[in-house]
């Protein structure tokens, strides 16, 4: 809706040329477009993003013109037009950077920015839980909550993030097609001993195939350790939305048994978190 109101007033910027107020509408929508996908974006970056924008957009509406048709006498007139548009994207662009430096400075959504590139789809919609459930979960904090329970929450969302990223390096080094490979590679060394006449030869074929069959087995363990981050994970994803829905049951800050409650429970889901060394494990080169 956002974006059909932003292609509105850029509609109505186009037709009334001499107006002003189209140009401003188009540019505070265009920021309201942005700050759709930055949810986490505090209420103030987003209407510093909305002025911004709303300002370049007026700036644009006076200048860009003129300067397209300074650079249509040494350039086609629809090349200066493209220029003219790309600077006008630049500029709106810049306007928005409250929108990421906002997101910055948050630890678990700067976290979760760094991450996105780097997970596959089933790890991404997982840190994107928990990072929801995070955001939701401190959004409900009652005013009269104890000052470390944002940090336990912030800490678990943290963790759950760590998690989603072993677990991805150890989907990058353990891939479902090595195992194929290994297995098939093995075989035909021990077929090739089996048919070698060569004692040396044959005893150089068994002990390939024992040093691919070494790394089968480290493959596996490398494939058990990240069935052991993943089910982690959840657990954490599951134990943040826990606590936000906790949250959202309470009504006031008076609840003080409840929140010690879930600061207790939170307590205990950081300290199990940080005592999985079992997840820990050595990062092979598989060949």
């Amino acid at each position: 809706m956002v974006a059909s109101g932003c292609a509105a007033a850029a509609g109505a910027a186009l037709a009334l040329p001499a107006a002003v107020w189209p140009w401003a509408l188009s540019g505070a929508f265009f920021a309201l477009v942005l700050a759709s996908a930055r949810a986490e974006a505090p209420a103030s970056a987003r209407a510093v993003a909305v002025a911004l924008c709303a300002a370049i957009a007026v700036v644009a509406a006076h200048t860009l013109p003129a300067a397209a048709l300074a650079l249509s006498q040494a350039l086609p007139r629809a090349l200066a037009d493209v220029a003219a548009g790309g600077a006008l994207g630049l500029w709106l662009s810049l306007a928005a950077a409250p929108l990421h430096i906002s997101m910055g400075a948050d630890p678990v959504e700067g976290r979760l920015s760094a991450l996105r590139p780097s997970l596959n789809a089933e790890l991404r919609a997982l840190a994107e839980r928990a990072a929801a459930a995070r955001r939701g979960a401190t959004h409900e904090l009652p005013a009269g909550a104890r000052a470390d329970l944002r940090g336990l929450l912030d800490s678990l969302a943290l963790a759950a993030l760590d998690l989603a990223s072993r677990a991805s390096e150890l989907g990058r080094a353990a891939p479902a097609s090595l195992e194929n490979d290994l297995k098939a590679r093995n075989a035909a060394l021990a077929k090739n001993a089996a048919a070698a006449d060569d004692e040396r030869a044959r005893q150089s074929y068994l002990r390939a195939a024992e040093a691919l069959e070494g790394q089968l087995e480290h493959l596996r363990r490398v494939r058990r350790a990240r069935e052991r981050v993943l089910a982690r994970l959840h657990e954490e994803v599951a134990n943040l939305e826990r606590a936000r829905f906790s949250l959202t049951l309470l009504h006031g800050g008076d609840d003080a048994v409840e929140l010690d409650l879930l600061h207790e429970r939170l307590q205990h889901g950081a300290v199990a978190c940080e005592s999985e060394e079992d997840l820990t494990v050595s990062r092979p080169v598989l060949t």
